[in-house]
């Protein structure tokens, strides 16, 4: 009985084995890359979407380490959104993703003109996002420098 038994262990033991999914990689993206430039160019409306795109940021920097990719992010805050970034309005989780992030190197930037025209204060903002002139011109420069811009609404 025994001996009629093994080949069905043997096809119930493997059989998830030869059918298992590969694991998804981004190797033919990344094929030849030691590092990569990128501005993320973010006009969020609410803190549960700046929540869904800073965990999203962290995935995307975490893969690209993982796959051998050294990554140079800038995150770059316009439209009505930077009210998200003050004291009064941020929450914890956000807060402690754009801590997380910042320790791992990445950059955030707040444009100085979305401050002013959705009338966030400048002085509320946190301090681990610097302010500056023009979320634009930051854009067109880093563009200039050989970073890709993605935007994320």
């Amino acid at each position: 009985m025994l001996k009629r038994l093994l080949p069905l262990l043997f096809l119930l033991l493997f059989a998830g084995v030869s059918q298992a999914a590969p694991k998804p990689d981004d190797h033919e993206a990344l094929a030849g890359l030691k590092s990569a430039r990128v501005i993320f160019d973010v006009r969020v409306p609410d803190l549960e979407r700046l929540i869904f795109n800073l965990e999203l940021l962290a995935e995307t920097l975490e893969g690209m380490n993982a796959q051998g990719v050294r990554p140079e992010m800038v995150v770059s805050f316009r439209g009505p959104g930077v009210k998200l970034l003050t004291a009064s309005v941020i929450d914890k989780e956000a807060l402690e993703l754009i801590r997380g992030l910042k320790k791992q190197g990445v950059r955030f930037e707040v444009c100085s003109v979305a401050v002013r025209v959705f009338k966030a204060d400048p002085a509320q903002l946190v301090p681990e996002v610097k302010l500056v002139g023009n979320g634009l011109t930051s854009l067109i420069g880093y563009q200039n420098k050989g970073y890709a811009v993605i935007t994320l609404n």
